[in-house]
């Protein structure tokens, strides 16, 4: 007996001193964090901000003695009564209770002087939602204004301002809209604050949420399915849902997301949400029968950046010669020609063979994508998922940034 305790004894430390004694620890269950950060300061945003957390919280909500699952909602709006006038910003642990009924805690209150779309405040969020949780997984959906790569303010500057036409600022599926010419002028941005006009840059966004690595981002903002916006997050995140076009001010499916997020984070999970988001815009009438949506890997996207370099660096005559607006596109106003089709562009240049090769990258790259026939008039003929900037020597302030992308800096597509 006295010989096997020894030799238990000695067991035991072999097994310390070649790692394996976590196998006698106790280990500590796995908590995933979904964060819900919603900018929502311009008054179109902001209308629907609430309805769009209301329809996130009538499906799944984790219970509050959840050690595996956290619910955290960030919202700053438009105060109802002042255009400029911002609503306190507080950060909210969402949870429930045995008989389903919903509740929430104040994490954090920043008051209304506090600029969600603010690097420095859109990390003092992620910081306290880290501490509450304590995650070692995180999805964060992202809700605001959307302009996918282009530069802060860019809109907003002198020549360059421009409205989002064809916006539906009625909640799609409601019996009016508004009509397209007495739309207001809108700013897009990653994240629009109206009383300072500050805007998250996407490098900005990169460089504070990649602070955290997330399971998954959905970017309910309009434009974020660009290829130099998934791009500059591939080292951020696993996975992007996110949208080429526009986004209708319905936003994602929220009902259908939280338990799908929680329980299945991986490319089945997403490629359900996905779903769910086309099925929704498709089974609408009239204008409102207008969605895209595409999952976007992001282990794949290296690979996509180094056959489009050889594409572009051997056939750059060819590229310099495509006609801009023969390639399909994603915007309604010729003058604000940002967002083209990314596979119908390289098919437009590519050899046979290289683009043999990009097309089988793209595959893998974008393992889901939908898109309604029509976006409020706007044909839709050909749909990768992605969308890219097509260079134009009309705007040199704007190739100049783009010089500063990853992207760009990985492809040479502006040198």
């Amino acid at each position: 007996m006295k010989r096997f305790f020894h030799m238990l004894i000695a067991a035991v430390a072999l097994l310390s001193a070649t790692g394996c004694s976590d196998w006698f620890t106790p280990q500590e269950p796995e908590m995933h964090m979904v964060l819900l950060y919603v900018a929502a300061t311009e008054q179109s945003v902001s209308n629907y901000a609430e309805g769009n957390i209301t329809d996130l919280v009538s499906g799944y909500v984790p219970n509050k003695s959840s050690k595996t699952e956290s619910l955290l909602i960030f919202l700053q709006k438009r105060d109802a009564a002042s255009a400029t006038t911002r609503s306190e910003a507080i950060l909210y642990r969402y949870y429930s209770n045995k008989s389903g009924q919903v509740f929430r805690d104040v994490v954090a209150n920043y008051g209304i002087d506090f600029n969600a779309c603010d690097p420095a405040s859109f990390e003092q969020v992620l910081d306290a939602a880290e501490a509450e949780c304590n995650p070692t997984k995180r999805t964060l959906i992202f809700s605001s204004h959307g302009t996918g790569w282009m530069p802060r303010g860019y809109f907003d500057g002198k020549g360059d301002f421009t409205r989002a036409g064809t916006r539906m600022y009625a909640r799609a599926g409601e019996e009016e809209t508004t009509a397209i010419s007495k739309l207001p002028a809108a700013v897009e941005s990653i994240g629009y604050d109206s009383k300072t006009k500050a805007e998250l840059d996407i490098r900005d966004f990169a460089s504070v949420a990649g602070k955290y690595h997330w399971n998954a981002m959905l970017l309910d903002c309009c434009y974020m399915g660009a290829v130099e916006a998934a791009y500059q997050l591939r080292n951020c995140c696993d996975w992007i849902l996110a949208s080429p076009t526009e986004i209708l001010i319905n936003g994602f499916p929220y009902s259908a997301i939280l338990e799908k997020v929680l329980k299945e984070p991986n490319a089945t999970g997403y490629e359900y949400i996905c779903q769910k988001y086309y099925e929704m815009y498709q089974n609408m009438s009239g204008q409102s029968q207008s969605g895209t949506i595409a999952l976007i890997d992001c282990s794949q996207l290296d690979a996509l950046a180094g056959i489009c370099a050889n594409i572009i660096s051997t056939r750059r005559t060819e590229m310099q010669a495509v006609y801009r607006l023969g390639v399909q596109h994603y915007f309604y106003r010729s003058s604000k020609d940002y967002f083209f089709d990314l596979t119908h562009w390289i098919e437009q240049f590519a050899t046979e063979e290289q683009f043999a090769l990009f097309q089988a990258q793209m595959d893998k790259a974008v393992p889901f994508k939908a898109a309604t026939a029509e976006f409020i008039g706007l044909k839709i003929d050909h749909f990768s998922g992605l969308s890219c900037y097509i260079p134009s020597s009309s705007y040199p302030n704007l190739n100049a940034y783009y010089k500063q992308l990853a992207w760009n800096q990985a492809t040479k597509v502006v040198e």
